[in-house]
């Protein structure tokens, strides 16, 4: 069965509504109505993993979420700079290279959110992502140290799993952390 929530009601009505720049009786119901509609046509998948267990639901951490917006701002910005001064620097300083990054964790989210923030930063690519084990083959521009960057996205993948991951997958992450 198709499933309309009132949350989604009300979010696609206010989307509506600030879209047209205009809060009337009509544009509120147009919306109300279009969104019902586009809802009960659409399947829209939930936000679970590859099974509907409760330890495989998304859970979303407000304060954690924030924290991973502003992560990856400034490692998006990090990596500009970087890229911009390695570009106006007249040495030739690229060192390519495609590393694979064995991931802790077995969540599909987290994978895919990895995987477009990898390919957001400049200077590097998500080539292939595998699942079980799940591995991220990432082309890297300036490949000076494997390790590094290695380590620089398995804090990427720590950060993702505490905003939004599963409860196995952050479980998955505590025994990975503990020595």
């Amino acid at each position: 069965m198709r499933r309309v929530t009132l949350s989604a009601v009300v979010w696609l009505t206010a989307l509506w509504v600030m879209l047209w720049n205009d809060l009337s009786i009509a544009n509120v119901a147009s919306g109300i109505v279009l969104s019902i509609v586009l809802l009960a046509a659409n399947r829209l998948p939930f936000a679970t993993g590859a099974t509907s267990g409760s330890d495989h639901r998304l859970r979303i951490s407000p304060l954690y979420f924030a924290y991973f917006i502003v992560y990856v701002v400034v490692q998006l910005v990090r990596s500009n700079l970087s890229l911009a001064r390695k570009i106006l620097t007249r040495a030739n300083t690229v060192k390519a290279g495609v590393i694979a990054v064995p991931m802790r964790t077995s969540g599909e989210m987290t994978m895919l959110v990895m995987s477009n923030v990898i390919t957001l930063t400049p200077g590097t690519i998500t080539v292939e992502a595998k699942g079980s084990p799940a591995v991220l083959y990432v082309n890297v521009l300036h490949l000076d140290d494997v390790e590094r960057v290695r380590s620089e996205l398995h804090q990427l993948e720590f950060v993702c799993v505490r905003a939004f991951g599963s409860r196995s997958a952050r479980s998955q992450l505590q025994e990975v952390r503990l020595p």
